[in-house]
């Protein structure tokens, strides 16, 4: 059977680097914590533990699902969501996956091994739960949080988002609004995130209404939520797009990412290029120039799917689709022109 330390061995650090790359500690590099975590996805030394662990408190325990190992917005999230559940008297089980992967898939075989009353999912896709077996909805309620999942019409399966359509269209209209009409978008993968696709719908659609065109194959770069692929996306934007005056990257990494490769490229922000990003992440305010950005509300959104995640645990098993409203963060890095 793995141990830790063979953990350790085998991704080269310490035993102690393990131990909080497990917990979910912040205090690792980011580097590191994804090496370490490819070998324990690799000997499955995690799931095993979790479910080791939890043989006599399964019943108590709340599995959390967070899309993306280096989200933010997530991080964030995932604080307000462990301080509630815990409030309730259950613990919490948590399980990083890459932005890319079928969450309710792992989380269906999690299920299985640790018998969760039910699971939370930061960041989720549609498609997917609607395609779930029956272990993820009345067997197991479950709560989206960041997406929609109305129309996968299953009882026990709730969210609570934002209009990530509108919020886009919010975005682009920022930009519109202080003169920027030659505009780069730094977005997600369209095909397999519906957040993106509904974001660049929004997008397209604040364009439109403006008699704006739209070039996808220049003005859009297909990349994922981290600070390096916001920085070469930026990079890329720059090349591409003649005349581009403002960028919008659909998540505040992105954005701070591209901000720093427009400062190495010689340009600045905002007298060059300004910038927008979405999410509303802490770090953002603290920036310079402070991030203008498009704020969720996190803490809400938190407490609100825990409480309905709650109540399909005492038998209300209608799905409940909650819609919270999304506000601009003034800042610095988006002048008139």
């Amino acid at each position: 059977m793995t141990t830790i330390k063979d953990i350790a061995r085998e991704a080269g650090v310490s035993v102690s680097t393990v131990s909080r790359v497990l917990a979910g500690h912040r205090d690792v590099s980011a580097t590191t914590a994804s090496h370490v975590q490819e070998v324990i996805d690799q000997y499955q030394f995690f799931v095993n533990r979790n479910a080791r662990n939890l043989k006599q408190s399964t019943t108590m325990a709340i599995l959390v699902m967070v899309k993306g190992r280096h989200n933010a917005l997530f991080a964030s999230m995932l604080e307000h969501v462990q301080q509630a559940v815990t409030a309730t008297g259950h613990t919490v089980v948590t399980q990083y996956l890459d932005e890319d992967g079928n969450e309710v898939a792992e989380a269906e075989r999690l299920v299985g091994e640790i018998k969760p009353r039910g699971v939370m999912f930061l960041g989720g896709d549609a498609d997917h739960v609607a395609s779930s077996a029956d272990r993820i909805g009345p067997g197991c309620p479950a709560v989206v949080l960041t997406n929609s999942v109305a129309q996968a019409g299953r009882l026990a399966v709730s969210s609570v988002t934002t209009d990530d359509c509108e919020s886009a269209r919010l975005a682009v209209g920022h930009l519109l609004s202080h003169g920027h009409t030659r505009i780069g978008v730094i977005g997600g993968n369209t095909e397999r995130s519906t957040i993106s696709r509904h974001r660049y719908e929004g997008i397209v659609a604040a364009l439109d209404d403006a008699g704006i065109e739209f070039d996808r194959a220049r003005q859009y770069v297909d990349t994922r939520y981290s600070l390096g692929c916001g920085y070469e996306a930026a990079a890329r934007l720059i090349e591409q797009v003649g005349g581009m005056t403002a960028i919008y990257a659909v998540s505040d990494i992105m954005a701070l990412g591209a901000m720093r490769a427009l400062y190495d490229l010689g340009r600045r922000v905002p007298d060059n290029i300004s910038i927008i990003g979405h999410d509303g992440i802490e770090l953002a305010s603290y920036v310079v120039p402070k991030l203008v950005t498009i704020r969720q509300p996190q803490e809400a959104m938190a407490v609100r799917g825990v409480s309905l995640l709650m109540n399909h645990l005492s038998g209300e098993l209608d799905a409940v689709e909650e819609l919270v409203p999304v506000d601009v963060v003034t800042g610095e890095s988006v002048r008139t022109i």
